[in-house]
């Protein structure tokens, strides 16, 4: 694959779109928002899911996929996140409770375990396939982070969601192989307590932040919506002149190419 391909880019799920899901190689994706309904059969191909963070929008398809493996697949199925991030999938979904506990399940007629809950570190590079995925802090829950992701020395930022954060900035002024920067913008500007209080962007905070950086030659796209609000942001996005260089607000089944 010479792109990255959006399965679900919504703020919420409707019955016609999906929660955050990005497939960047042929066995792996970011986040879990939207992967059953958009893999179907071919969803035994997804071998990698790196997590951003533990919120249910964004790991609401693991559960179910590691009740599909358990009875097809003869490898685990590998889950990377931040340690928190990885703990609260320990503590609140496979806990024999909520579901059942996939880490400690073997596959049915293998030795591997279902499920593999892999802990990263931050700015340290992980390859899989043809893709390196590294992964930096962001300001949304105590474990979530984005990702740069790379091919060839050509470089995506997907912050997924984030409220103010230095890093992003940081990385796009250090690394001026990073030509895309995907983000969040998840309310309307008049709801920036909102925002504060659950960690979001708005345009007039997006815009603010914009400021932080010398560089204007990357493309900008935006994700994450909030459907209730998606006019009145999308009015603030066009009069903040928010998108450049060709960026536009994605949406399901949207790609962009390394």
């Amino acid at each position: 694959m010479d792109y990255i391909e959006f399965l679900g880019t919504g703020g919420t799920r409707t019955p016609s779109q999906g929660t955050t899901c990005l497939r960047v190689s042929e066995h792996c994706v970011i986040d879990a928002g939207n992967l059953i309904n958009t893999f179907g059969d071919d969803v035994f191909t997804v071998e990698h899911i790196f997590l951003t963070h533990s919120h249910l929008d964004h790991i609401i398809d693991i559960p179910f996929l590691a009740d599909l493996f358990v009875t097809q697949k003869s490898i685990s199925l590998k889950i990377y996140g931040l340690s928190a991030t990885l703990d609260d999938l320990r503590q609140f979904i496979f806990n024999h409770r909520v579901w059942p506990n996939f880490e400690e399940i073997n596959l049915i007629g293998h030795s591997d375990k279902t499920i593999e809950l892999i802990p990263l570190e931050l700015e340290i590079p992980y390859t899989v396939d043809d893709i390196v995925l590294t992964p930096f802090k962001t300001n949304h829950t105590e474990g979530s982070c984005g990702y740069i992701i790379e091919k060839e020395g050509s470089a995506i930022l997907f912050t997924s969601d984030t409220y103010r954060c230095e890093r992003i900035w940081e990385l796009l002024d250090e690394r001026p192989n990073i030509h895309t920067l995907i983000t969040e913008l998840s309310f309307p500007s008049a709801f920036d307590k909102l925002a504060f209080d659950s960690k979001h962007l708005t345009p007039a905070l997006l815009a603010d932040e914009l400021k932080k950086c010398k560089r204007n030659d990357f493309t900008l796209y935006v994700m994450h919506l909030k459907v209730l609000f998606i006019k009145t942001v999308i009015e603030e996005i066009n009069a903040l002149q928010l998108l450049r260089n060709g960026g536009k607000i994605l949406i399901d089944g949207d790609r962009i190419e390394f």
